[in-house]
């Protein structure tokens, strides 16, 4: 994000921007950080939220192969 790339948050929002009948409106979190849209704070505190989940969900994948490899 730093570098002017996006995740699934920023994507979307871009998506929708794109047509311009869709009801997708992102810009509802962009307010809870001040901001007008989905601008760069909400983009870097979306992008943090979702590496954070996925970290987690990655560290759960392993602690659940661990255990199976435990009881094999």
């Amino acid at each position: 994000v730093l570098m002017g790339g996006r995740l699934m948050a920023g994507s979307l929002d871009q998506l929708a921007a794109r047509f311009p009948n869709s009801r997708l409106e992102m810009d509802a979190f962009g307010a809870l950080f001040g901001e007008p849209g989905f601008g760069p704070v909400t983009r870097m505190v979306s992008a943090g939220l979702e590496g954070l989940l996925f970290a987690a969900c990655v560290v759960g994948a392993m602690i659940l192969a661990g255990r199976g490899l435990e009881k094999g």
